[in-house]
């Protein structure tokens, strides 16, 4: 639309997951630059930092936390959000982009347990934990948005990729699901499907 206002996000309070590359980072980047204060997180604590340095470059004046935080550990979650409602005052919005495809790419008969646990870990219970402890502390009328994958849609011929599209599916169904369980509070809920 042309002659349109940029969105601005000043005043919120943002958590995002995965931000050390990728979607996440460009998430991050994208809200400080309207204004978001940030809570990032990620496992990869210098590629996070790095984050910290490119969001900073865009907006001197943004507000930005990090923490290496392990999706896979509800009590890592747990920390990180309730320390960015102590930080910041309250929470927003989530983007919980944090996901992998996991080790090793072999047929599904040959999927290794360790290698199915990583995927499901990752993608879908780590999407869960982080909403779980976000909806705790999210503002009426605030927003989640969850990263699946056009993947968690339909299937695909490709070997080695059963995990992830498994768990994908399931960040789609739990997306939809709270999106009805929390519409009462104004809350929406979304996925994107890259």
């Amino acid at each position: 639309m042309s002659g349109s206002t940029p969105l601005s996000f000043s005043g919120k309070v943002v958590a995002v997951t995965g931000a050390a590359s990728g979607i996440g980072r460009a998430v991050a980047i994208y809200l400080a630059s309207r204004g978001a204060s940030l809570a990032i997180s990620d496992v990869q604590g210098n590629s996070l930092e790095e984050t910290v340095s490119q969001v900073t470059a865009i907006n001197p004046g943004a507000r930005v936390k990090s923490a290496v935080v392990d999706v896979r550990k509800p009590d890592q979650v747990k920390d990180w959000i309730e320390n960015t409602v102590l930080q910041f005052g309250h929470l927003d919005g989530a983007a919980n982009i944090a996901g992998t495809g996991g080790t090793t790419l072999t047929r599904l008969e040959d999927q290794t347990d360790e290698d199915w646990n990583l995927v499901i870990d990752v993608n879908l219970s780590g999407t869960m934990f982080c909403m779980r402890e976000e909806l705790k502390h999210l503002s009426d009328g605030g927003s989640i948005v969850n990263a699946s994958s056009v993947l968690g849609l339909r299937s695909s011929p490709s070997h080695g990729i059963s995990a992830y599209v498994a768990s994908k599916h399931g960040v789609l169904g739990l997306t939809r699901n709270a999106a009805r369980e929390y519409g009462h509070r104004n809350i929406r809920v979304n996925c994107v499907n890259p």
